[in-house]
């Protein structure tokens, strides 16, 4: 059994062993346990059924794990990506006024436009037509984002539908449940603890219960309840011009996500190093995580994407599936938690919201590298997000400016790809704003 095991993923090529990837697939799923708990909290703000979109995250996020271990052979999870259930509860329902049917239909869009492109191999012309610069500005307007989501969740900036309206109430038992989780998890994570989040989001849900901060949302439980988000989304949605930035935003921010922590997590280690320099199996891998998106929204969650947390199972030695195959069989066990997720807040989240978008902020020698225009984008990006809560403007001020630079300061046509991402990105925010 051990030796098949160590044929099939490679693993003593590799440089590891079967012992260090089962305790890199534990350590991965402690860091990502919390998103068990965060995603319905999260969707529930959209109006879905906490009990179906739990189900719908362990289902998903399970499959798409076991069949990159099985399948592509990588020590990445998958899972709801924060930024996107966020952007489907905040913006598509809460801000632009669609069903949340409706904001499951643009998830599946995204998810089929992914597979797409997969499928039809252009995905190398897409990733190349993105400048450097312009992935890390935009992993950091996504942080900003959350961290956005974070601010409103707990009260301490005050928003009329999508607009910073002012600063809130920064003494309400809210604003403190915000403080307690942030400070939690910056001292669990300062420390190393692996499941650094998940103990926060239980702390902080211990205070939320003690004084009185009670989620009225229905909570999650083990019932024929769990099934009824199975093939609920709104297909239609797709001729609905209002969301057609929306679908391209979810599709942008799930694909270049995944290409940036296929390259992250692995530089400098034994699996590009034997590959060389190159992620392996990528096709297979991004071919899982577009269908993975595809069958979380008729399950009834949003996008899934391969996770960041992925990077602390290759930082304990994990280099093959063998670490996925062992997080997602772990994931499973998570229906046991069902019971006692009626406990947990959406504003205990809050320091996990911050954590994982401070963790998208590239690092300060990446931006020194900047010239003054891709300076001028990471600056304008971040700022458009909070002023318009909004990624697809930040976005389109983002390729705007690399178009530019391209026509009057190199004085070069722009890449065709990156031209027509702009242009379609444009019409959708025209649509939306008509609508």
């Amino acid at each position: 059994m051990k030796e098949a095991l160590d044929r099939y993923f490679g693993i003593t090529k590799l440089g590891s062993s079967i012992r260090v990837e089962l305790l890199a697939g534990l350590s991965t799923f402690l860091s990502l346990s919390y998103i068990f708990i965060v995603n319905p909290a999260i969707l529930a703000e959209a109006g879905i059924d906490k009990s179906f979109a739990l189900f719908a995250t362990i289902v998903a996020s399970a499959l798409a794990t076991l069949a990159m271990g099985l399948w592509a052979r990588l020590p990445f999870v998958l899972a709801p990506g924060l930024e996107m259930n966020a952007y489907v509860a905040f913006v598509a329902v809460q801000g632009l006024g669609l069903t949340w049917q409706q904001g499951l239909g643009m998830v599946f869009w995204s998810g089929v436009i992914f597979m797409v492109l997969t499928v039809l191999k252009v995905r190398e012309n897409i990733i190349r037509a993105i400048p450097e610069a312009m992935k890390s500005t935009l992993s950091l307007s996504v942080g900003v984002f959350l961290m956005l989501i974070a601010t409103s969740l707990s009260g301490i900036l005050r928003f009329e539908g999508l607009h910073v309206r002012g600063l809130g109430d920064f003494t309400s038992p809210k604003a403190i449940a915000f403080y307690i989780s942030l400070s939690l998890v910056l001292i669990l994570g300062r420390l190393k603890v692996r499941a650094a989040v998940l103990l926060s989001i239980i702390a902080t849900a211990a205070y939320c219960n003690g004084v009185g901060i009670i989620d009225t949302t229905k909570p999650a439980e083990l019932s024929s309840s769990m099934f009824s988000g199975i093939g609920a989304l709104d297909l239609g949605v797709i001729f609905e011009p209002v969301a057609l930035s929306g679908i391209l935003i979810l599709f942008l921010v799930d694909f270049y996500g995944s290409i940036a922590k296929f390259i992250g997590l692995t530089l400098n280690t034994s699996i590009t190093k034997l590959s060389n320099g190159e992620v392996p199996r990528t096709k297979e891998a991004l071919a899982i995580d577009g269908s993975a998106t595809v069958l979380g929204s008729c399950l009834g969650t949003s996008s899934i994407t391969t996770f960041v947390e992925s990077g602390v199972g290759i930082a304990a030695g994990g280099r093959t599936g063998l670490v996925a195959v062992t997080c997602g069989a772990l994931m499973v066990l998570c229906f046991a938690i069902v019971p006692y997720l009626a406990f947990i807040p959406v504003v205990a989240t809050t320091g996990a919201l911050i954590y994982v978008g401070w963790k998208l902020v590239p690092e300060r020698k990446v931006l020194r590298e900047y010239d003054w225009l891709e300076k001028l984008a990471a600056g304008l990006m971040p700022l458009l997000v909070v002023a318009t809560f909004s990624l697809e403007k930040a976005m389109l001020a983002g390729f705007l400016i690399y178009i530019l630079r391209d026509l009057l300061v190199r004085r070069q046509k722009p890449d065709p790809y990156l031209v027509a991402s702009t242009l379609i990105l444009a019409v959708g925010i025209g649509l939306q704003a008509a609508a």
